[in-house]
């Protein structure tokens, strides 16, 4: 009796000691190892949250991408659009999400940038709470004016404003915006006097423009096509170049400053810093994959955006200088709120 009470006894504690170890183990390697016991990943359905309205040159280009991905895969994904706050609602769903790597985040300056700047207690550090998987492409800024317009170089315009200071205006879109920025650095570097007018959307910057109201309007690239095409308007440079035309560069126009670049708007892709590294991996792989299709390119390119892919490491290198060009410009205007620092 004494030897089979000894003997329940040691197997008692064995356990108790495998158990241990096993609950250390687990602890110590954290969510790879429960991921380890889940289904093959990918599995299911996975999610692009787009931080903005249906419709925009990001919503867009998200919905090419998630084609592409979802047949890179193998599996459905999907596009969920929750605009507002300055991109900020968009991408805490994201962080409130299982971080799995089946809810992932399309966003770019708005809600990686200019709004955390400009919240005074943004929900999230989007360095620490966020992991890049890659960039896809940046949305050229373009200088325009009505087609009827004297101006036919930014070289032009810029000469006419030093002749005439305070005369001349330009049209921008979301006060603190990449465009915003963009004019903002333009009139640092010419050293020229305008006026800046700010109007509620494109539809209504649009109508001031061809309705003469204003002499020029800084939009994405995009934002000027059906104009261009039309006939109504004539764009005089934009910040970078854009494939299959002959439009000037702002550097070709004299301005070769690598802020203008820094505020140029991005497409990135991004998942919570807690995801599994093996679905991390999976996903940054695939978007390596499908980031460097040239088919991928020429859809981005027809919706005005650039394909200009970025590793995981150089996105982050990429944002920092980002962080720093919005960071000041929007101290000057007055608009930098955040006063948060970033590693």
């Amino acid at each position: 009796m004494h030897g089979e009470h000894r003997e329940e006894t040691n197997c008692r504690n064995l356990f108790l000691v495998f158990a241990l170890g096993l609950f250390s183990f687990i602890w110590l390697c954290g969510p790879n190892v429960v991921w380890a016991q889940q289904k093959p990943y990918p599995s299911q359905t996975i999610k692009i949250v787009v931080p903005n309205a249906p419709g925009g040159s990001t919503d867009l280009a998200a919905r090419i991408v998630a084609d592409y991905l979802g047949k890179d895969l193998k599996v459905p994904v999907i596009i969920e659009n929750r605009e507002g706050g300055s991109g900020l609602i968009g991408a805490t769903a994201v962080l409130k999400a299982k971080p799995d790597g089946y809810t992932m985040l399309a966003g770019g300056d708005t809600s990686l940038t200019a709004g955390i700047l400009q919240s005074p207690n943004p929900p999230y550090d989007p360095f620490k709470d966020f992991s890049p998987i890659c960039m896809l492409g940046s949305s050229v800024a373009a200088y325009g004016v009505y087609s009827s317009s004297p101006f036919n170089t930014l070289g032009d315009f810029v000469k006419a404003a030093k002749q005439s200071p305070g005369k001349l205006s330009c049209g921008v879109t979301n006060i603190g915006s990449s465009t915003h920025l963009h004019l903002e650095l333009l009139k640092k570097y010419s050293g020229m006097d305008i006026n800046v007018v700010p109007y509620k959307g494109v539809p209504d910057a649009i109508a001031a423009l061809l309705g003469k109201h204003i002499d020029m309007l800084v939009l994405i690239y995009v934002g000027f096509l059906p104009y261009v095409k039309s006939g109504e308007a004539k764009i005089l440079v934009v910040s970078d170049s854009v494939p299959n035309t002959t439009l000037q560069t702002l550097q070709e126009a004299g301005f070769p400053q690598p802020g203008f670049r820094a505020t140029d708007a991005f497409l990135g892709f991004h998942v919570s810093s807690n995801t599994p590294k093996p679905v991390y991996e999976t996903l940054v792989a695939a978007f390596e994959r499908i980031g460097k299709s040239p088919e991928l390119a020429a859809k981005l390119n027809n919706i005005g955006l650039v394909r200009k892919y970025k590793n995981p490491a150089e996105v982050k290198e990429y944002m920092k200088e980002k962080w720093e060009v919005y960071s000041e410009g929007l101290e000057q205007l007055g608009l930098k709120k955040w006063r948060g620092k970033i590693d």
